[in-house]
This record gives C-alpha cells, structure tokens and sequence, in this order.
C-alpha cells in the first residue's frame, strides 16, 4: 500500500507540472510566439515524468522496474489530459495555433503529415519515455 506522504508527493508533482506548462505557455503568449505553446507540454511533461519520477525512485517510493514506467505513463497522460482542458480555459479556444501540414516527398509520392495538438503530446511521450529509459539502464544497478 502507497504511504500518505507519497501520495501526497505524486500529487504536488502533478501540481507543479501543470503550473509549469502554465507559465510556459503565459511567457510565450505574452511574445505573441502561440506557434511554440507546444513547448509547454515538453516542459511539464519533462519535470513531471522524468525529473519527479526519478526523484520518486531515488526515494525507493517506486520501485526501479516496470512500475516506474507505469507511474511515468500514468503522469503522462493525466498531464495530458489536463493541458488540453486547462489551457484553453485560460487562455481562450485559440491558444492551439490550427493544425500545421508538414509535406514531406519520399520517392515521389507527398505525405501530408498534420502536426495538431496530438501529435505533440504524443511526440513528447515517446521522448519522455525514451529518456525514462535511458535513466533506468543507468541507475538499474545502483538503485537496487
């Protein structure tokens, strides 16, 4: 059973994630750069679930093995799905810039890749991963 105080740790985590992507996205609205508001979910998503998680392991809190990709995915994706409802509360329904098309020609033949909102949350939960990863390879040994 999860003790009082690590909940209440995953909780201020997600908190502080989520006032992070905030701000981020206050300073790029207030240079009028609503292009890179996508750099808000990297952000939170990078202290939420990489910086927190790693914090929470090193506290032997979660142990170093599929749990911690577990709690890394379930941040993920409650981060997620706070952004999307949170940030256009507070900044209006146009804080996500419409959907850009990247074209891309392999062999002749045009892709139109879009690059909406989903494809960067997605694209920042690969790498997310991806780092968690690497971070787990190599405090595998150390941590156990």
């Amino acid at each position: 059973m999860i003790k009082y105080n690590t909940v209440r740790v995953l909780f201020l985590n997600f908190i502080t994630s989520v006032i992070i992507a905030i701000v981020t996205v206050n300073i790029l609205d207030a240079f009028d750069l609503n292009a890179g508001v996508y750099l808000g979910i990297l952000f939170g998503l990078y202290f939420l679930a990489v910086y927190c998680v790693n914090n929470l392991v090193e506290a032997r809190e979660i142990p170093n093995s599929y749990l911690r990709f577990l709690a890394a995915l379930i941040y993920i994706v409650l981060f997620d799905i706070v952004f999307i409802y949170v940030m256009p509360m507070l900044f209006g329904a146009d804080v996500f810039p419409p959907t850009e098309t990247l074209l891309i020609n392999s062999g002749g033949v045009n892709m139109a890749l879009k690059l909406s909102v989903e494809f960067y949350m997605v694209l920042f939960a690969i790498v997310v991963m991806i780092l968690n990863f690497i971070i787990y390879r190599r405090t595998k040994h150390y941590i156990n």
